[in-house]
């Protein structure tokens, strides 16, 4: 491979840790609260906005009475309202980094438009790669 193969093959690299991070992980997360998450009644806390994105603050217990607070990714919806309770989802054996509330499972994950969006630009990347390589 030549220089300008290493350039096509380092552009198709640097998408890659974006793609797991804000498309596939998130999903994973989703999944396995799906499956194997705990159920809980929590207290909203406040939300928070930042150029029209929000995120919202929980406050729970688990059921080895751990309290935990949640900090939601920044969203375009607001997932609770504050002093309010909301039904919150987490995984027993990480309470405090895996969990959800009901209302954002429940909902479309943004991780699906993210992912689509990543694996449009890596074929994107990856097509002129295999031309150039192949020509």
């Amino acid at each position: 491979m030549d220089g300008l193969a290493w350039v096509f093959f380092c552009l198709l690299l640097f998408p890659l840790p974006f793609l797991f991070w804000f498309g596939i992980i998130p999903l994973w997360v989703d999944r396995r609260l799906r499956r194997v998450g705990k159920e809980t009644v929590g207290l909203c806390r406040n939300i928070s906005s930042s150029e029209g994105r929000y995120s919202t603050s929980f406050e729970f217990t688990t059921e080895d009475g751990e309290r935990i607070i949640y900090i939601s990714p920044l969203s375009g919806r607001e997932w609770g309202t504050p002093g309010e309770e909301a039904v919150m989802i987490y995984d027993p054996s990480h309470p405090w980094r895996i969990v959800r509330s009901r209302r954002e499972l429940d909902t479309r994950s943004e991780a699906w438009s993210s992912l689509w969006t990543m694996l449009v630009v890596q074929v994107l990347l990856c097509a002129p790669f295999v031309g150039y390589i192949n020509y």
